[in-house]
């Protein structure tokens, strides 16, 4: 496997990206029946706490790592965004549930920098090779 810039080896040895002091790494779970590829995704963040994320699934016909963050990074954006938009408007939003607490939270603060990252991986094809 190669990576291209913003993608790195992360210590879990996994393809992945640092964004703010924190670490996402992902790799393939298991192919559904459907289809579908599950992926296995860590959220190291700066405080030391790690979260491990088992259910993530790609469309329904299949995916790759590149993708997979991609995917990721978009969720992690709708629950910036819905944090945020709570902190502002004081009603709840509807994406705050998608992970724990604290990955919401890091994401909040972080919203811009997931977003940067997200138009760069959507928006630029190859940049993890994995033939080799």
């Amino acid at each position: 496997m190669t990576l291209k810039n913003p993608f790195i080896i992360t210590a879990r040895l996994m393809a992945g990206l640092k964004i703010a002091d924190a670490y996402l790494s992902i790799d393939y779970g298991r192919r559904e029946s459907t289809g579908r590829m599950r992926y296995q995704v860590w959220i190291d963040l700066p405080d030391g706490t790690e979260h491990a994320i088992y259910d993530m699934c790609s469309g329904c016909q299949g995916g790759d790592l590149q993708g997979g963050m991609a995917d990721l990074l978009s969720f992690l954006g709708a629950a910036a965004e819905s944090r945020n938009y709570h902190k502002r408007t004081g009603d709840a939003g509807e994406h705050e549930d998608l992970f724990p607490p604290a990955v919401v939270a890091w994401a909040a603060a972080n919203e811009d920098a997931i977003s940067m990252a997200g138009c760069e991986i959507e928006e630029t094809p190859g940049l993890i090779d994995e033939d080799r």
